[in-house]
């Protein structure tokens, strides 16, 4: 088969039942691989290749079905499309000619169509208000679950004979074997009579099982084996050692085999095989409502879902859970699927439109909501004896009303202007700050300092494709920064619509979330302290507005975030007696400090005893004083300290109770029924006890080993979650025995 030569074209009879379809010709090589295929017209298939009889090359031929479109797989082709594979010859007029399709065989090509719907939420936490909340303009990708009689074929002995032992022994670790290419299916491919069962996970029905992976890839799997187990018939086939009856055996069970194989990643690979069906794009509600087609004479669809959103300028996949548990088997058609999407990194968006003239500031980030930072100079309930001052804090990531956190990292103001915004009085509006107070709160003299960096706002539009399918995308306009007149780093306030000028987008539908990022900035800014932050507003000439009415500012309620309530005094600037302000404000604490984590050496009677990294640990007898010492450290005491004593494989809660602390790095450490641990002005805890206290249930054999684990956890949020990267831990062990008189 060779390219140079001239073209081949194949004649193709055809019946009345073909004569409505649009036929593609496959051309394959001796070796199965696709060389090209060609839309057939005019009865004719005109191949660039050459095609010769003699070098084992085949056709197969298939309806233009976007369904299988990108499939090149010849046996799929073939067993699970039900291809029609001509004998070429030559004809009469020297032509190369194929037979008419037989009749039974395009019964298996006229397909039927099925609705699929469903929607797309997510649960959003700001503050502990927790709301579900539709997620629009979202990717929702369905694919089509390959069944076991596809694949199982394909699947390499020495897999197949692995899984016995997985069925028999699930409490043996078994090791993970390299995954390998499924190798292509040798002709002839003689497919069973298979009958299966896929009523268990018929419609929407998942398989309920409450099994987890164990650590060291330990697979207790003895739930889901055990109805295989009971079936006699089955378990004699798995302990044959057979491969060719053990495939048989979970090609007739698969509805018995299909839990455990769900539990074991390294599977999946080999049966489960997902083809991309299409792609459809969720309203303002986060509903999605399309159509797919599958065969008349085939089986019902097997679907999954996965999504992707768009976040931070590119389509980032957001919810794609395990295929192996998550298909939709048998799927019902116009049966509502719902999904649940926890990734973090997905918005709070698609909100509803403001009336009038106001401004909204929502949140830190998308998760924190502005009037959740304290911002009166109080210093709350004394933590473990010292006095925590909360000014600036969030009670993000606590219990309402506990403000105990900074901010740090990147940081950015979430705000909705509202549908009459701009005006002609309220077109720019800018951020500044300045640092009022140190780390250690000694006030700083500042002056108000703008943040310039570049804000660009995305909208979505609609296109579409060569196939008339319809498909969101995104771009974006500059808000700013903007120099007006005399007046620097100004930001303008979206329009209605992307449309509308100054920004006048071009494409179809533009439309924005009414949300708004209004400045993103690094928050390291003039290092840790207190800050102030404003919120100014310009008219079209860079004057700024000074009699802005009071309720022009909004910000959520503290208790259920929506609806929005009027900005306090506290956040407005130059409100002494009058309805009017010239700004809003708020200050927060930023503190972008990492902690540290130590353990020090056991000491018996004040004497360090294991001055090697061995951590051998004599003692005397039983009322020597044995001095366990770590340190917990964050240069402004925003983090909380978890410490750990593990005896050997024990579990002796009444060691654990006087050994082990947690708590606020500040004041005492804590526990909650023995005494604290006593912390000196450099972040040290000592405690003593003696040998009894430790050994407990190990007392008898006056020896025992310990595990220390310290774990420190800096309470800085970014608005969304904690910043793990100021964390530390350490983790040490030493051996305690009695010395020999």
């Amino acid at each position: 088969m060779s390219t140079k030569e001239k073209n081949t074209t194949i004649h193709f009879k055809s019946s009345e039942k073909t004569k409505s379809l649009e036929l593609i010709a496959y051309l394959f090589d001796r070796n199965k691989k696709l060389v090209e295929k060609v839309i057939i017209k005019d009865d004719k298939a005109k191949f660039k290749t050459k095609f010769d009889r003699r070098d084992n090359s085949s056709i197969l031929v298939l309806p233009n079905d976007e369904a299988i479109s990108n499939e090149t797989d010849f046996a799929v082709l073939a067993s699970k499309h039900k291809a029609y594979r001509p004998k070429v010859r030559i004809n009469r007029n020297n032509e190369l000619e194929a037979l008419a399709i037989p009749d039974k065989l395009t019964a298996f090509w006229f397909r039927k169509k099925c609705r699929v719907l469903g929607n797309v939420s997510k649960v959003f936490n700001i503050n502990n208000f927790k709301d579900r909340k539709g997620l629009c303009n979202v990717r929702v990708h369905i694919c089509e679950v390959d069944r076991i009689e596809w694949l199982l074929p394909k699947v390499p002995d020495d897999i197949i004979i692995k899984i016995p032992d997985l069925i028999l022994y699930p409490e043996i670790p078994m090791p993970i074997p390299t995954i390998k290419e499924i190798p292509e299916i040798p002709r002839p491919f003689p497919l069973p009579n298979l009958n299966f069962d896929f009523n268990f996970f018929e419609g929407t029905k998942r398989p309920e099982l409450n099994l987890k992976f164990p650590k060291e890839n330990k697979l207790i799997l003895s739930k889901a084996t055990q109805p295989i187990i009971e079936n006699e018939k089955v378990l004699n086939l798995l302990q044959s050692k057979n491969p060719k009856l053990i495939r048989e055996a979970i090609l007739n069970n698969f509805s018995l085999f299909h839990p455990v194989i769900c539990l074991v990643p390294w599977l999946w690979h080999y049966f489960y095989k997902c083809d991309h069906l299409t792609t459809v794009y969720t309203d303002n509600n986060g509903d999605f409502d399309t159509e797919i087609s599958y065969a008349i004479f085939g089986d019902h669809p097997d679907l999954y879902f996965w999504v992707e959103a768009f976040i931070d300028d590119q389509w980032v996949t957001v919810y794609k859970p395990w295929l192996s548990c998550n298909t939709y088997w048998n799927y019902k058609c116009g049966t509502e699927v719902n999904i649940n999407v926890t990734d973090e990194r997905v918005r709070w968006e698609c909100s509803n439109d403001l009336d009038g003239e106001l401004i909204w500031i929502k949140t830190i980030n998308w998760g924190t909501s502005v009037t959740h930072i304290e911002q009166r100079d109080v210093d709350g309930v004394p933590i473990q004896g010292k006095i925590l001052k909360r000014q600036g804090l969030t009670d993000k990531h606590e219990t309402k009303g506990n403000f105990r956190r900074p901010f740090g990292k990147n940081l950015s103001f979430i705000v909705q202007f509202s549908k009459d915004l701009p005006s002609n009085k309220y077109i720019y509006y800018r951020w500044s700050f300045k640092k009022v107070k140190n780390a250690d709160l000694s006030d700083v003299v500042s002056t108000y300092k703008s943040l310039d960096n570049l804000v660009r706002k995305s909208y979505s539009y609609t296109f579409r494709d060569s196939n008339g399918h319809l498909h969101f995308n995104y771009n974006s306009v500059k808000l700013g920064p903007f120099d007006v007149a005399s007046e620097r780093n100004l930001y303008l306030i979206p329009t209605s619509s992307p449309q509308d000028a100054p920004f006048n987008a071009s494409e179809q539908d533009a439309d924005w979330d009414r949300n708004t990022r209004t400045i993103a900035f690094d928050s390291s800014l003039e290092g840790d302290g207190l800050y102030e932050f404003i919120l100014e507003l310009f008219d079209k000439n860079g004057n700024k507005v000074t009699n802005i009415p009071n309720q022009l500012f909004q910000v959520p309620d503290f208790d259920t975030f929506t609806p929005s309530i009027n900005a306090p005094a506290i956040n407005l600037v130059n409100n002494i007696g009058t309805n009017t302000c010239s700004a809003f404000k708020m200050v927060m604490r930023i503190d972008n400090s990492s902690t540290q984590a130590d353990i020090y050496k056991i000491k018996v009677d004040g004497v360090e005893v294991n001055p090697t990294c061995c951590g051998f640990v004599p003692y005397e007898n039983v009322n020597s004083n044995i001095e366990i010492k770590f340190r917990a450290y964050h240069p402004h005491n925003f983090a909380d300290l978890s410490f750990v004593v593990q005896k050997g494989t024990c579990s002796d809660s009444v060691q654990t109770r006087k050994t082990n602390a947690r708590g606020m790095v500040i004041g005492n450490a804590i526990t909650t029924t023995s005494p604290n641990y006593i912390r000196n002005e450099f972040s040290e805890y000592t405690k003593t006890f003696k040998p009894a206290d430790l050994l407990g249930i190990c007392a008898s054999e006056e020896k025992a080993a310990f595990a220390q684990r310290l774990y420190v956890n800096a309470l800085a949020t970014n608005g969304d979650h904690e910043i793990d990267a100021y964390d530390s831990s350490k983790l040490v062990a030493f051996a305690l025995d009695k010395k020999k008189s």
